[in-house]
Parts: C-alpha cells; structure tokens; sequence
C-alpha cells in the first residue's frame, strides 16, 4: 500500500494458550516495527495475552475456534467474512484450522474479493490429514484440501517442517502447482530458568500437553507404569486437572498413580522445566510442538513418540529417544536408561543440548526466518509467475 507502512494481519483461532497463539504472538512481536499488525482470533483467554502490552490491534472474533456448534461457526464465518472485506491489507495470513478452512472458502466462492495487491498465506500448524489422523477424518479432510486448493486463486502456503510440505504436495498432487510452497518453523524463548525449585523425589519426566485425542495422554501412562517406582510423571496443560481427566489417568497409571502429578494448564512452565529429568511427548500427530522446542532450550532430554517430524527433532540430538509404542518393556528399558545416562553428567549434557537447540531454533534464527520471508512478500507481486519455493534455511526445518 503506498506512501504507508504496510498493513498485516494475523487471523487466528482459539484464545487459549497453545502453539498457534503463540506462533502468532512472535510473528506480530517480529514485524510490528515492519507493518501495522492486527490480530484477528477468538477472545482471548491467556493465549494472546502479550499483543496488549505489545501494543498490538486485536480483534475479538467469537466462533473462529474449531467447534461442533452450527450457530457458532455461522457467527465466526459472517464476522470474519465482514472484517476481511473491510479492513485493507497487504498480506492476510490465516493460521488455526478453522480460519484457514473459512478464509480460503471465502475466496473459492468469491464472497471474499482482496484486491490484487493483498497477497494471501496460510501457515498448517501440522498436516489435517495422513499419519495419526482418524481414516475417515484424514480423507475428509484431504478431499476438503484438493477442492479448495484447486479453487482458491495463488496461495502462499507455509508448513512448519519440510516434511509436512513435502507430504501435502505427495498427498495433494496437482492442486499445489499454482501455489507458492514455504517452510517455517517455531521457537522457543523460555529465558534463564528459575533455580530454586521444589523437585520430586528421584527422577522426573514432564509433558506439557492439553488433553484431547491427538496428545494421546493413554499411551504416555501405559509406558509410565511400566517406569521405575523412583520416576515421578507430571502433567501440564489444559484439562489436564480437570476431574474426569485425573480420574481417568489415575486408573491408567495403575500402582504408579501416587508419582502421578496432573497440574493443569500453567502460566509459567519454566518452574516445571527447571526441575525436571526429562520431557515427553506421545502424540499421534503434530507440527513442531514448541514444548519440545522449550524442552531442548532448558537442557532436557526428549522422549517422542513417531509423529510425523520426530525424525527431525530427534536427529543429532544429544539425549533424544524414539518411543516405539508397540513394546511397553522395551519403551521403558529406554526411558530408564536415558534418564540414567543424562544424570551421571547432567551439566554437561544441558550444555550439549541448549547448544543444538542454539543452532536450530533459537529465536534470533526465528526472527531472521520471518523478516526475510515477510521481506520478500511485499517486495514481490502476489501473481503466480512470482512464487517461488523459498525453503527456509532453518536446520530445524530440515
């Protein structure tokens, strides 16, 4: 837009903390000296917290978070069509699985019509379809994706992994040829940890993970009760202290439920971190979850279950275990074995991994990734001869 600074906006789903709210917090935290930013989400409810003391336009849109709930979703759809016809920008960047299903129908079905210079993105927080995915929701929902792609004018698509990139096209075929293709990834910024910190007894794996299918917490309590008595398991994120949660990963957990902590969502997870032997994750699917990220950034082994973009994760990670979920046994000889290694040099492997998390995801790598890619954005024309697939340089997205 010229003779102005740039205006960007942010559209966004749920409020509550999770991985896309914050990914949309440090995009808007990076730019906002490049561009107006606004955020368009759900209300907030401790997820986008930081945009107003950032000094960050934030618009509250109700229905924008993913919902069984017709009237709901009607509501988010009619508002957000009303705002993105009325608010002038450069680039419009859909993130959430929702917005990015709503948004891009907009423009399928012409009822949104951005002028030619508005260039479009859409970030996939994690594929909605393919490894870990429900059969009949995985081809739904990749039906869903070759109809709106094949519809949809030129796209920049951006995918946190190359893998998950490298996938859609796979998956999708022919629909992604007239979209440009970007890779970028997460971060991670927990700052010193706190170090005078309560910490249990003997060992202590974390996860910090809200509930629900994906995070598949039944999996991580079948290998914990197969654990040494002297590891002490903690749960951290939404729903987790919920009491039908708790009942539940109580019977799970067996006779090891009294080393069971289940907290809650925290508003802080470096007290957790800090004082913890070890991380976990056991999630049929994901993106690139930022509480590995903060893991390896506070100096901690990680134990993963196969998700698609684990391997990358895990490789040439210091102290990373690949969890086979088929072989509690043989899960738990490893979980045993890594924690003992890492605690007979515990000083010395921090230092090994806060290194590799250094060289992959830091945040000054992070910030350098989205400048240069918003950078391009608004230097070229959103036409289909000027997309390029423009892979990041980011190790961590190898």
């Amino acid at each position: 837009m010229a003779g102005s600074k740039p205006h960007i906006i942010l559209v966004g789903g749920d409020g509550h903390p999770s991985g896309v709210p914050r990914h949309i917090t440090d995009l808007a935290r990076i730019l906002q000296d490049m561009a107006r930013i606004t955020v368009i989400s759900e209300p907030d409810q401790g997820g986008f917290g930081e945009l107003e003391r950032l000094g960050i336009r934030h618009i509250s849109v109700p229905g924008l978070s993913s919902s069984m709930h017709p009237l709901q979703l009607r509501q988010g759809w009619r508002t957000l069509k009303i705002l993105l016809a009325s608010e002038p920008a450069d680039i419009v960047w859909l993130h959430a699985r929702l917005p990015v299903i709503l948004g891009r129908h907009a423009l399928a079905n012409g009822v949104w019509q951005p002028p030619d210079s508005t260039r479009i993105a859409v970030t996939y927080h994690g594929l909605p379809f393919g490894q870990g995915h429900k059969p009949w929701a995985a081809k739904a929902s990749q039906w869903l994706e070759k109809r709106l792609l094949s519809r949809c004018p030129s796209l920049d698509l951006v995918f946190l992994t190359e893998a998950h990139a490298d996938s859609m096209a796979r998956m999708i075929g022919p629909a992604m040829a007239k979209h440009g293709t970007h890779v970028l990834g997460n971060t991670s910024h927990l700052g010193p940890l706190p170090e005078d910190v309560g910490r249990p007894e003997g060992r202590h794996i974390v996860m910090t993970a809200r509930c629900g299918w994906q995070k598949n917490y039944e999996s991580a309590l079948r290998l914990f009760r197969a654990l040494p008595k002297d590891v002490t398991l903690s749960l951290s994120g939404r729903g987790t202290d919920s009491p039908r949660f708790r009942a539940h990963a109580m019977r799970l957990a067996g006779d090891a439920a009294p080393r069971l902590r289940c907290l809650g969502s925290l508003p802080d997870v470096r007290h957790l971190l800090a004082c913890a032997d070890g991380y976990m994750l056991t999630s049929r699917y994901e993106g690139q979850p930022i509480g590995v990220l903060e893991a390896c950034e506070a100096g901690l082994p990680i134990i993963l279950s196969g998700f698609e973009g684990s391997d990358a994760l895990l490789q040439d990670h210091p102290m990373g275990l690949r969890l086979t979920q088929s072989d509690v046994d043989r899960d738990a000889a490893g979980v045993d074995a890594l924690l003992t290694r890492y605690l007979s040099d515990r000083a010395e492997y921090e230092k090994d991994i806060r290194a590799h998390w250094t060289n992959r995801w830091s945040p000054a790598m992070f910030k350098n990734d989205v400048r240069s890619l918003v950078a391009k954005w608004l230097l070229q024309a959103p036409h289909p001869e000027n997309r390029v697939r423009a892979m990041s340089s980011h190790p961590g997205s190898a």
